[in-house]
């Protein structure tokens, strides 16, 4: 069963990978905006006009380009404190520290670039 576990190991790399790619992808364009109250996807036109379609979040251009810039912050790493709950920097939940710091946050996603998992490329 070891081949199996490796192949099944490599599968999640390969697609942790790809969502980070995607994730990526996403933070460049000029198109898509990730709404900060949410953080769904949402055409950058109509968040500004009408407002995120998952929360209702409405604001303007700098608001956004300040919520992307301290996401953008938050993802360089976790802060030192030793606590057994920490929020996490993207969406403000309280999680276990020590699965954030293994596996990220559960909820939104968000994978420190500290991890276990950024250093299996």
């Amino acid at each position: 069963m070891v081949f199996g576990k490796t192949l099944l190991d490599e599968i999640d790399k390969e697609a942790k990978r790809q969502q980070e790619a995607q994730r990526e992808k996403l933070r460049a364009s000029t198109y898509w905006a990730m709404c900060p109250s949410c953080g769904k996807k949402v055409a950058k036109r109509q968040i500004l006009a009408e407002g995120c379609w998952a929360c209702g979040w409405k604001g303007t251009e700098e608001e956004l380009e300040r919520a992307r810039a301290k996401e953008a912050i938050g993802r360089q790493s976790l802060p030192a404190a030793e606590s057994y709950r920490i929020r996490c920097p993207k969406c403000g939940r309280l999680v276990i520290t020590e699965e954030l710091r293994e596996k990220g946050c559960y909820i939104c996603g968000w994978i420190p670039l500290t991890s276990p998992l950024k250093g299996e490329e």
